[in-house]
């Protein structure tokens, strides 16, 4: 994930150093203040680390499905996704398309209910959105519930 954003990663890292070294020299800690809440925080631990935590889910489940024979990871120009081979059962796409959400949601709301940063909590609790069905796991979920109301109307034919 930080290989994707790594330009950012490098802007904001170089822009904490130049307001470190300010600090270091002046005494003023306003421009490291700044850097880390406006950019660094943000960057670092919001985005990169909210991304890693959802594909690290969902890999996590697609480990524990022993009909998945590959886990490769895809990336283009704007995201990093993960690509199981093998075959699943509808239940299990809509496990797996729920576990990324679901473990930034949980950790949104640990930071939020325990205080410590509620600022941040908000780029987890972000990656619901994610389930909407133009994104991957919304769509992927979308069809393993189209593809479970399916199975009983077609049983029911037979």
């Amino acid at each position: 994930m930080a290989a994707q954003v790594w330009p950012l990663l490098a802007l904001a890292g170089v822009l904490l150093a130049v307001a470190l070294v300010w600090m270091a020299r002046s005494g003023d800690p306003v421009p490291a203040s700044l850097a880390w809440v406006l950019l660094v925080k943000p960057a670092a631990v919001g985005l990169v680390a909210s991304f890693a935590l959802h594909e690290s889910a969902h890999v996590l489940v697609l480990k524990r499905i022993h009909t998945v024979t590959h886990i490769a990871i895809e990336r283009t120009a704007w995201r990093t996704s993960v690509v199981p081979e093998g075959t699943m059962a509808a239940r299990q796409t809509a496990v797996v398309a729920l576990a990324g959400p679901s473990a930034c949601v949980a950790v949104g709301a640990l930071l939020w209910l325990s205080g410590l940063d509620r600022s941040l909590a908000w780029w987890y609790f972000a990656h619901i959105v994610f389930l909407l069905p133009f994104f991957g796991d919304g769509r992927a979920l979308w069809h393993s519930f189209r593809a479970t109301w399916r199975q009983p109307a077609e049983e029911d034919r037979s």
